[in-house]
């Protein structure tokens, strides 16, 4: 007879080594084993059944993942490097909140809201918390932390974020999708998935490196659109819309504390819940949902310093509090009056909170906007501040711009604009109201063409849906007399097929070149020479860390204080951050003095209040030349024998102009007829002599009047060489390899 084993875990008599040792001296035979039914295990074997259509999908948007992917990786093949200049900051911030919760644990991640860094905006040094995108730096440090610590991923803080960009990039495939999907159809979606995952003005703010605000605030603002449009599917009860507005809010929340552009979205919401009573909506819905939506949204972003309660009462919560107002006049309109009276109340209501809102506005009531919101809500009202357009991504985007980017996707967006004007439903209203608004802004700014990019790629996508339905749609029977006027043959929707997916993949052609540019550090800021790398300003601030004294204080133009203070390690005057323009100001007027006036600002910039005394300084510029070669590349001579360099205006000497307007100066003084600089520059300025440049004015006019076009050329000359006695010394210059140089002047006490 077979023994009789059991383990009784609360017999204390029986140990787990005595249990063990009586099954394994016990026959096989005499084991009751517990019998699995052969079904069962069938059951758990079988192959998962996955219908033809979602596999499809499946495929689809894996395609535009991976391809999202590919694309935004393209410049790690130029270095593995940061891009542009804000994202060295917010890697300072992450690397700030990573080191204080491995040195003081959970606790220590609340120092970032009194952190004062003091190696930046020297002397007063810069407050973090009220000054940055508090939401990127947060999520970029909590992920790394996570990838390290819980899943033992062995990766920099720096080349995780570098990383960071090119996933939540390729990601927003998924949220478009689902967005579109919930507007247009499956279809609509995954074509939109397609189109964001190649768009030109996405990647070139989403790609390798670019470690800044779009790509996370892009991803969490089209998420929380989704989610609160589906709050309007008749499947969703009360607690399914509760939530989802809830997280909806939440997201849009967070999308602002990591992106001031996210506010765009609270003008979007508010909009639309202020042309909800006229549409076949269920008010209730709108109101409800949109109140938990409002709330949560507004209460996240007004935990951070930036934007601070502030938003509440400004314009974004403004908005969305009168949309909401209107909503709810519309609800109690509609049942005590007639029909026909309605939309007329509705209308003159409307037009009252408009004029209340400003009248609100002007009374101070609502926060007043800054000159760059003045700018994006008034596209065609130039800002009038030099210091808002000498950023090149401030500039005004122009027609073709438009075209190279949406050529094809232009018709098919009006075509599904068209569609979505026939019906008055809340996901139409939705759509039409992203796409006049964002081509609206987007033509402020070309840096918010990444509105319109969602925007084209809404509507195009519900458009070209529309139109492969209308020609794959059966033919209805005709009549023989009209069947050539109405009739669609098969043949031409053939060719209606292979023509669009013809003008599709063509488009490729005006967007591949753009996908492949190096990032701004690894070509020192110049413009892109295809096949040249430029790593001056690289080898510059390793030569800064690891040459000059813990605490200099490096004097240069505020769109390298970011790479100054990060890679340089050293104190910066100024950043990209332009939160004191004065200071930008006086450096402007700096390098465009004489000694003697130099002298005296160079003093004021680098006293040290707290220990009364001068700390050690530094001026750092670039200077951008090419040697004089003919087609060939064979050198030619020509000032005393010597190949002369001509003036590229590449580097520095291509912002003299806005050197002099940020201050007030005469910008005449420095730059002459046909954009050449004037002798005075070249005599009187310190940038002038601080350019290693010998200008020769006689043999400049000799080749601009052979060539018809304005040349600057002269040897190749330090003028404050390490010997020096006079205001500066040369202490390094870059290897000068390709066409730029950067030069770095000690100031001689």
């Amino acid at each position: 007879m077979a023994a009789n084993i059991g383990f009784n875990l609360n017999d204390t008599s029986k140990t787990r080594g005595s249990f063990l040792t009586t099954i394994l001296h016990q026959p096989i035979g005499s084991l009751k084993l517990p019998k699995i039914k052969i079904q069962a295990l069938k059951r758990i074997l079988k192959r998962p059944n996955i219908k033809r259509r979602n596999l499809l999908i499946y495929l689809v948007l894996i395609t535009s993942f991976s391809t999202a992917l590919l694309i935004r990786s393209v410049p790690a093949k130029y270095g593995f490097y940061l891009n542009e200049f804000d994202p060295y900051y917010d890697y300072r911030g992450a690397q700030f909140i990573v080191d204080s919760f491995d040195e003081k644990g959970f606790l220590g991640v609340f120092d970032y809201f009194s952190w004062r860094d003091y190696m930046a905006w020297y002397p007063e040094g810069r407050d973090v918390a009220p000054t940055s995108q508090g939401g990127l730096q947060f999520t970029g440090a909590i992920l790394f932390l996570l990838f390290r610590n819980v899943f033992g991923v062995s990766v920099s803080l720096y080349d995780f974020l570098v990383l960071f960009p090119v996933f939540f990039g390729a990601l927003t495939v998924f949220a478009i999708f689902l967005l579109v999907r919930k507007i247009g159809g499956t279809g609509a979606g995954l074509l939109s998935s397609l189109i964001i995952a190649t768009s030109p003005s996405i990647i070139s703010r989403g790609n390798l490196g670019w470690y800044k605000s779009e790509p996370l605030a892009l991803f969490l603002a089209i998420l929380s659109a989704y989610l609160f449009l589906s709050i309007f599917s008749p499947k969703v009860k009360k607690i399914g819309l509760t939530w989802r507005a809830i997280l909806s809010g939440i997201l849009l929340g967070y999308a602002n504390l990591s992106w001031g552009g996210a506010q765009y979205f609270f003008g979007v919401m508010g909009l639309l819940f202020l042309i909800s009573p006229f549409l076949k909506v269920d008010l209730k819905r709108v109101i409800y949902g949109g109140s938990m939506f409002a709330a949560s949204s507004l209460i996240i972003s007004a935990a951070f310093p930036r934007p601070g309660p502030s938003i509440i009462f400004g314009l974004q919560g403004m908005i969305l509090f009168a949309g909401l107002a209107f909503a709810i006049l519309g609800f109690y309109t509609k049942t005590i009056m007639k029909p026909k009276d309605y939309r007329k109340v509705l209308i003159g209501a409307l037009v009252f909170i408009a004029l209340l809102g400003l009248l609100a506005m002007n009374l101070g009531l609502v926060s007043r906007l800054t000159r760059r919101y003045f700018t994006v809500i008034f596209p065609f009202q130039e800002s009038g501040n030099p210091l808002v357009e000498s950023v090149a991504e401030h500039q005004m985007p122009t027609g073709a711009s438009f075209f190279i980017s949406y050529w094809i996707l232009i018709p098919l967006a009006a075509f599904g604009a068209f569609l979505m004007l026939k019906k008055r439903t809340i996901f139409s209203a939705y759509s039409l109201i992203l796409g006049a608004t964002a081509i609206y802004v987007a033509s402020s700014f070309s840096r918010l063409m990444v509105y319109s990019s969602i925007a084209f790629a809404v509507l195009a996508g519900i458009g070209f849906t529309g139109l492969v339905s209308s020609l794959l749609k059966p033919k209805a029977p005709l009549e023989k007399k009209r069947r050539r006027i109405y009739g669609i043959g098969t043949e031409m929707k053939i060719i209606s097929a292979v023509v669009l997916i013809a003008l599709l993949a063509s488009a490729n052609y005006y967007w591949i070149p753009q996908y492949d540019a190096p990032t701004t550090i690894s070509i020192s800021a110049l413009q892109y020479n295809p096949g040249i790398l430029v790593p001056d300003w690289l080898e510059a601030l390793t030569w800064m860390r690891e040459n000059t004294p813990e605490d200099a204080v490096i004097i240069a133009w505020w769109d390298y204080g970011y790479w100054i203070t990060v890679m340089g390690d050293r104190t910066s005057l100024a950043d990209n951050a332009t939160i004191n323009s004065t200071r930008i100001a006086h450096i402007g007027r700096l390098l465009l003095s004489n000694e003697t006036e130099a002298k005296e600002i160079i003093d004021q910039l680098r006293w040290d209040p707290s220990t009364e005394e001068y700390r050690p300084a530094y001026m750092a510029t670039l200077f951008s030349a090419t040697k004089w070669e003919d087609e060939e590349g064979v050198l030619k001579c020509g000032i005393g024998g010597f190949p002369p360099f001509l003036l590229s205006l590449g580097g520095d000497e291509g912002k003299i102009s806005w050197f002099a307007e940020i201050p007030g100066l005469d910008v005449s003084l420095y730059i002459g007829t046909g954009g050449l600089l004037t002798d005075y520059f070249w005599t009187d300025t310190l940038l002038g002599k601080m350019f290693p440049l010998d200008y020769d004015k006689e043999y400049s006019e000799e080749l601009s009047y052979q060539y018809n076009m304005p040349i600057q050329a002269g040897n190749y000359t330090i003028k404050y060489p390490q010997d020096s006695n006079g205001l500066l010394r040369l202490a390094f210059a870059s290897s000068f390899d390709s066409f730029a140089q950067v030069l770095v002047y000690q100031v001689v006490d």
